[in-house]
């Protein structure tokens, strides 16, 4: 702009202002440089003079005042944005008038955009899906406040500058942006039925009915679509026009991510395809859900998720091919007859009828309604019993449908209701032809619950198994947890022997699992070393801050040596994370005939697995 001063949407130029002007409608604040425009606002880098703070300042020109629907707008903006304070949200500072000029000011991010960052190329696989993580827990923290971002995208997320010399993988994320936002509850901003957001990254549902279907599910579509690009480089859907996007997004799928990038692992592109299912009830229940299998897949654990059926992949693909799916069926019409169709509807309405059973069980799992109220225990309780109701319904209709099995277990288990968990179990794994790895994890947990000799005699068994199916780091962790619950139990003789295997257990572990780094604390703990014990322990609860468990065995173990104001602190972090948890119980009967045959077969397990002829490759974990 010229020195003629401002003014103010006279020249179509409106989103300029001059620096000297803004000094002195604004003089609490020194205006250092313009970083942005937009189609609602102009974002300044400029610092607090009472303070010398740095902050983004968003200020809207004067001519969009003019207009009621885009002044609401603005200033809804930062009033959503106060609510949302989360360390992975750009932060609120204030917001004001002066005159016709409206403005607020955000704590000021310094680093570059996620779309700013992939004109560089994709982001590693670990990192794009660490990064996804962390907003999915963002997400899931705002929609709790009652609040939809709807335009989740990597032009919305930004990569802090970390400090000199850390590594890029620490660089937390900041979510902006939330000019589209729409709080829960609430009357929409936008005429019904119209559609706002980036046709790129849009979840299929706003393009049909517009912002009546802006909810938290939207969201996570959004961010599938987002850890699409950031794993290949490129959005989901293009097009010459916006027009063009919102057809394919409505009707077809992606392209795979996996044809545009080769080393992707299949555990990544099974969850993109549950992130971003054209039906919202196909996809992760809540961001939350989405983020806790990212990290599982992060730490080289087994995901949730799963690939959708052979029958709903085929259902997508003669979608997008009409007339070829017209010929094909006429064939199969006159070949198979009316047999097939009826064992075709009988088994679209298992899954549908097992789709609403986990459908409950993922809305038991979240903090507030549809209506953006509290859950009540009571309300989780007819949930879950719900979830059962349906998960039974399902296998009354066919009992060798194993799925069914496991997702009634999974629900038996939030009940606490172990035996019918341990048997739910039991039919799954025979219906599979043997337990999976994931059926493995729910049943050493429910016997550990159980308790009784002989529950304990069969959760030695089937850690033995899992530890044989999955040698990785979290089993083998998993295996010295159980070890060190048995070895204080025993007298010194046998104590001693069993801390040396669960030592030899956690020698192939490594030093980033949560689980092993706590494993090890509590041996040097039982060994009478502990000062060491509790250096470790502090160790741990720094390099895996935010993990519920570290906290919880933390706490336990300060308490366990006096340290009763540290142990009250850390309790407390983990009521944070989650406001039910409370230790397991830890006693644990001892059968010394049965743990004797389960060290046997540890140690042969372990010679299997640890001592190779030749150097050792990383052992490979399942990630799917």
């Amino acid at each position: 702009m010229s020195g003629d001063g401002p003014d103010f949407g006279a020249r179509r130029d409106f989103y300029t202002f001059a620096p000297e002007s803004l000094a002195q409608d604004l003089p609490d604040f020194e205006i250092v440089r313009e970083v942005g425009k937009g189609s609602m606002g102009i974002v300044y880098e400029a610092r607090v003079r009472a303070t010398g703070h740095r902050v983004a300042l968003k200020i809207l020109p004067p001519s969009l005042t003019l207009t009621e629907r885009a002044l609401a707008r603005f200033l809804r903006e930062g009033r959503i944005m106060s609510r949302v304070q989360h360390p992975d949200i750009v932060g609120f500072v204030d917001q004001g008038t002066k005159g016709r000029l409206h403005w607020f000011a955000m704590e000021f991010v310094d680093g570059v955009t996620l779309e700013e960052r992939l004109r560089v190329g994709p982001l590693p696989v670990q990192r794009a899906c660490a990064i996804a993580a962390s907003v999915g827990r963002a997400l899931q923290y705002a929609h709790e406040h009652g609040v939809v971002h709807r335009d989740v995208k990597p032009g919305n997320l930004m990569l802090r500058a970390g400090e000199p010399g850390q590594a890029d993988d620490l660089q937390r994320v900041a979510i902006t942006d939330f000019g589209l936002a729409r709080e829960t509850g609430t009357g929409s901003m936008t005429e019904s039925g119209a559609i706002v957001g980036t046709p790129m990254y849009m979840a299929p549902e706003l393009v049909l009915g517009g912002t009546v279907q802006a909810n938290t599910l939207a969201d996570v579509y959004a961010l599938g679509a987002t850890l699409y690009a950031l794993v290949t480089g490129r959005p989901p859907f293009e097009g010459p026009t916006a027009q063009s996007v919102l057809k394919a997004v409505v009707d077809r799928d992606p392209v795979p991510a996996s044809r545009l990038r080769h080393d992707l692992p299949a555990a990544v592109e099974t969850m993109l395809q549950k992130a971003m299912a054209r039906d919202p009830s196909q996809r992760y229940g809540s961001a939350l859900e989405f983020a806790e299998d990212l990290e599982r897949f992060v730490r080289g654990e087994p995901i949730l998720a799963r690939r959708p059926h052979a029958i709903v992949r085929g259902a997508r693909w003669c979608a997008q091919r009409p007339l070829l799916t017209f010929l094909w069926a006429a064939v199969a019409l006159l070949s198979i007859g009316a047999f097939v169709l009826v064992k075709e509807r009988n088994r679209n309405e298992l899954e549908r009828s097992l789709a609403e059973a986990e459908r409950l069980l993922a809305l038991a799992s979240t903090q507030r309604d549809e209506h953006d109220q509290p859950r009540s225990d009571e309300q989780r309780r007819d949930l879950l019993l719900a979830a059962v109701a349906a998960a039974s319904a399902t296998i009354a209709r066919d009992e060798t449908f194993a799925p069914a099995w496991f997702v009634r277990a999974r629900v038996h288990h939030r009940l606490h209701q172990y035996g019918d968990t341990i048997y739910d179990l039991d039919t799954a794994a025979r219906l599979r032809g043997g337990p999976t790895a994931e059926i493995l994890h729910f049943r050493i947990d429910a016997l550990r619950q159980q308790g009784d000799p002989t529950s304990m005699r069969r959760l030695q068994q089937d850690l033995a198994t899992l530890l044989r199916l999955d040698p990785s780091a979290n089993t083998r962790a998993l295996v010295a947890t159980h070890l060190l619950d048995l070895a204080e139990h025993t007298e010194p003789p046998e104590r001693a022997e069993v801390l040396a295997r669960a030592r030899d257990v956690l020698a192939h572990a490594g030093d980033g699992d949560a689980r092993a780094d706590v494993a090890r604390a509590r041996i040097l703990e039982l060994e009478g070393a502990t000062d060491a014990a509790i250096l470790a322990m502090r160790t741990a609860c720094l390099r895996h801050d935010g993990d519920l468990q570290v906290h919880l065995q933390a706490a336990a173990m300060f308490e366990r040596n006096g340290l009763h104001e540290e142990g009250v602190r850390q309790h407390a972090v983990a009521l944070r994370l989650a406001p039910d948890a409370a230790p397991s119980p830890q006693a644990t009967p001892v059968d010394l005939e049965a743990l004797s045959r389960f060290l046997g077969d540890v140690d042969r397990l372990l010679q299997s697995i640890d001592q190779k002829p030749a150097a050792p490759a990383a052992p490979t974990q399942r990630r799917d």
